[in-house]
């Protein structure tokens, strides 16, 4: 199996320990490699304080939630939701639905048979950085790296259920409760950003009580977010970095400040 650089990335240990991947190819001509998938300063650590709240708060004020995540990168968020509901007593027959988008389909191809333990069609760097990616998820909770696994293998049994990039052209059967938006930035991304672009998607795919999260401030997102009905609440963005951003519609507005 090919390796990260062979694939276009390289690891990128971060502040806290955690890995993350960077893009070789750069977006910019000013550039010698492409956008980080997390802040230097922490990969874990800014995983769980831009989405781990919305995560703990739909697990309680949602009975059987959806969950999509723009972004499966090394897995991070998924990891957090199972690690949250694990947390809760819950089993993964608990959670209605967990979809998420890639578009690098050795990405997808990886996180599954990592999950599923085929670490002998997997190079010994990739497996190395999911597994210490799970550790820095877990840190000294009682719960066991294949219990994290199985909880998300029930949702993702084979690759083909991560979902390739995000489209205007995909059609939402279930609504989300809560959408976790880790796309790259608008110069490696730009139509995940376009406001027209995000008012489709979320008038397609919100449900009545819903929240978004995410690690960017844009005016574009903001405006998308307040024309379908959400509540916008500027958050503090990680280390320093500028503001990021959670959306509320339904039963978060009133419980979320």
């Amino acid at each position: 199996m090919k390796s990260w650089r062979e694939i276009g990335f390289e690891i990128e240990m971060t502040g806290d320990g955690s890995p993350s991947l960077r893009m070789l190819q750069p977006v910019a001509p000013d550039r010698d490699k492409g956008e980080s998938m997390h802040h230097s300063g922490g990969a874990c650590a800014e995983t769980n304080l831009i989405y781990g709240l919305p995560i703990r708060e739909t697990l309680e004020k949602i009975s059987r939630p959806h969950f999509l995540i723009v972004g499966l990168g090394l897995g991070y968020i998924e990891l957090v939701i199972a690690r949250e509901a694990l947390r809760r007593g819950l089993k993964p027959q608990d959670i209605a639905q967990i979809t998420s988008f890639e578009s690098v389909p050795e990405l997808r191809e990886y996180f599954h048979l990592w999950l599923s333990n085929s670490v002998d069609e997997l190079s010994a760097e990739v497996v190395d950085a999911y597994d210490t990616v799970l550790k820095f998820i877990l840190q000294d909770l009682q719960i066991s790296p294949q219990t994290i696994k199985d909880f998300l293998l029930y949702h993702f049994p084979v690759s083909e259920k991560i979902q390739a990039a995000l489209t205007e052209q995909i059609e939402f059967k279930p609504q989300y409760h809560c959408f976790l938006y880790d796309a790259f930035s608008s110069k490696t991304s730009p139509h995940l950003w376009d406001e027209e672009f995000l008012r489709t998607f979320l008038g397609r795919a919100s449900a009545e009580s819903c929240q978004l999260s995410t690690y960017a401030c844009k005016a574009s997102l903001k405006r998308a977010l307040v024309n379908q009905g959400f509540e916008v609440i500027v958050r503090e963005g990680f280390q320093g970095k500028r503001n990021s951003t959670l959306g509320v519609r339904g039963l978060f507005t009133s419980q979320t400040s």
